[in-house]
């Protein structure tokens, strides 16, 4: 029986979004594709190899299929990259003595010698200051982490910029309004920075307020509207979610 030929797996839907999200991001900062997405810096971010992540960003099918091998190339990388204060490697016994791992074991994960547990990857993780799952998960799963980080960075940065724009708009004297200072994206995008579980709370809120406008209609005047806010129906009332 001919063995089957290893097919690298395809990227996760997740991912071409994400890099969607980030660029319309960037070129809400003024700033380019190659700028927001340097394949260099999410290769150090995410451990994925440099080849495969500039295929996985062009959207094409990429990356190491075998568990084992992804570890060691990752592993490899927090070795190479991740030095001490002096710039100098970690040797086998500094890492076995701050792990927990054996120096023998230890020199054996390096050398591609024998097959992590996951004690082994947890406390290696823990040592090179990495995520839970870092050393073995898909490359397009490792990818789309890295691109989470540089888009709450640049949420957080859209959002100081569009507050200083409304505010240089409003003028001396007057407070610009909360749509004013966020407008719909904005608002959109601050929600985005909420952890899931508040993010959850803050979109239950906005369909039991939208149920209540459509259900007042139109022809009294906009439904509850901020009364329902200020009586402790909002938002802020779940928890001061925005």
């Amino acid at each position: 029986m001919t063995e089957a030929f290893p097919v690298p797996p395809a990227p996760a839907p997740q991912l071409a979004a994400a890099v969607e999200r980030v660029v319309g991001l960037g070129a809400k900062l003024g700033r380019s594709r190659d700028e927001v997405l340097d394949p260099e810096t999410l290769n150090r971010a995410c451990g994925v190899p440099l080849d495969v992540v500039r295929a996985l960003l062009q959207g094409r099918a990429a990356g190491e299929p075998d568990i084992h091998e992804r570890f060691r190339q990752r592993l490899d990388l927090l070795h190479e990259t991740h030095r001490k204060d002096d710039g100098r490697k970690y040797s086998h016994g500094e890492i076995a003595r701050e792990s927990g791992i054996s120096r023998q074991q230890v020199q054996a994960l390096l050398g591609g010698d024998r097959r992590p547990t996951m004690d082994h990857c947890a406390r290696l993780e823990r040592f090179f200051h990495r995520p839970a799952g870092f050393l073995q998960s898909e490359d397009a799963e490792a990818l789309n982490c890295a691109l989470a980080g540089i888009e709450k960075t640049l949420l957080r940065e859209y959002q100081e910029h569009s507050e200083r724009n409304a505010l240089a708009a409003a003028g001396a004297g007057r407070r610009p309004s909360l749509y004013e200072r966020h407008g719909v994206d904005g608002i959109a995008l601050r929600a985005a920075l909420l952890p899931d579980r508040a993010r959850t709370k803050l979109l239950e809120w906005l369909d039991h307020y939208m149920d209540e406008y459509m259900g007042e209609g139109e022809g009294e005047g906009g439904g509850p509207g901020v009364g329902a806010a200020a009586q402790g129906s909002g938002p802020a009332a779940a928890g001061g979610l925005v």
